[in-house]
């Protein structure tokens, strides 16, 4: 009969969300657990990858919701307890928060926790057991690979947290060398193209994203979690989930992330980098918007000279771009 730990051990073994509530303590000592409902839908969706029932995956949450802790630490960590042979790449915009969450997953492996539940089942190598980079003794790998570079390496798990930054999405080059990276190296990383797993976890940042660019050419499946409900953006997936969400307005981790705080943050970002960040809703904005609207209204604009004085707030006198009719707007 199982004693009381095996019996733990073995729902911790069974199911992703089960491992990172037993495991978060391990950690986050100083901060409680809190479950919600993106921590469930998260969960589900990385063991649907780890069970063949998604093949490519896009998560899209607001930030300071836990992803790069579920998917980037616990869930490797989690899978390898079945299968140390498998082989993971991460990347993210910034190298240094790839490594942290590389040493993290270490941590959590080398935990008195983790080893008296399954550490028979392999050891990390000591040869190669460094901030980017270990191995198992069962072959299996987690490796970091920068956005910088390019890489020899393939994995059955090749994962990107966060491709861009929030200023780097505001820039067509760095937008468009970011999803070229992807598209061009990264993805081609996969062990066996047949049967390997590629997953994109970012909060949205612009309509030509990573996340935009995926969806537009296909074969990738989306758990798409606002911060706030709109019912008729419900996310539903292949799996059978849908968010369970049924008002408007609803808060996603209502715990943690309360109402007060989502309207602070939309005073401090704007509507426009709110509606992107944590509605994973961008959309056209920012005075860049505002300056193409007027250069078309300019470029159709026939009648003859105006004033504006700008006293209600106008642009006053604006030049026609042919030279020949001011307009005023």
């Amino acid at each position: 009969m199982f004693d009381r730990l095996q019996l733990k051990a073995e729902k911790a073994r069974r199911r992703l969300h089960e491992f990172v509530m037993q495991g978060w303590p391990v950690l986050e000592p100083e901060t409680p657990f809190v479950d919600g409902t993106h921590v469930h839908a998260i969960c589900d969706h990385l063991q649907a990858i780890t069970e063949g029932r998604i093949r490519n995956l896009i998560i899209n949450v607001p930030p300071g919701h836990a992803k790069s802790l579920l998917t980037a630490v616990f869930w490797p960590a989690w899978v390898w307890i079945e299968h140390p042979e498998t082989r993971w790449l991460f990347s993210s915009y910034r190298e240094p928060l790839a490594v942290r969450d590389s040493l993290r997953c270490r941590r959590l492996i080398e935990s008195d926790w983790y080893q008296q539940r399954w550490g028979g089942r392999y050891q990390l190598m000591n040869d190669q057991n460094q901030k980017n980079r270990f191995e198992n003794s069962r072959t299996g790998y987690r490796v970091v690979v920068p956005m910088s570079a390019g890489t020899g390496e393939r994995g059955d798990y090749v994962v990107v947290d966060d491709p861009h930054s929030v200023d780097q999405a505001e820039s067509e080059a760095q937008r468009r060398s970011a999803v070229e990276w992807w598209n061009g190296s990264m993805a081609t990383r996969v062990n066996d193209l047949a049967i390997g797993h590629k997953v994109v976890i970012q909060q949205r940042l612009h309509e030509a994203d990573l996340t935009g660019d995926l969806l537009a050419r296909g074969g990738y499946e989306l758990l798409c979690l606002p911060a706030e409900f709109e019912p008729e953006r419900r996310c539903s997936t292949s799996i059978g989930w849908s968010d369970p969400r049924q008002q408007a307005g609803e808060l996603l981790w209502p715990a943690k992330v309360k109402a007060e705080d989502l309207q602070s943050l939309k005073a401090t970002l704007g509507s426009y980098r709110y509606a992107g960040q944590y509605q994973q809703r961008p959309s056209p904005g920012g005075r860049r918007h505002l300056q193409a609207l007027l250069v078309a209204f300019l470029a159709t604009c026939t009648h003859g000279p105006a004033t504006g004085n700008g006293a209600d707030g106008g642009w006053g006198d604006v030049e026609h771009p042919s030279g020949s009719h001011p307009c005023a707007v």
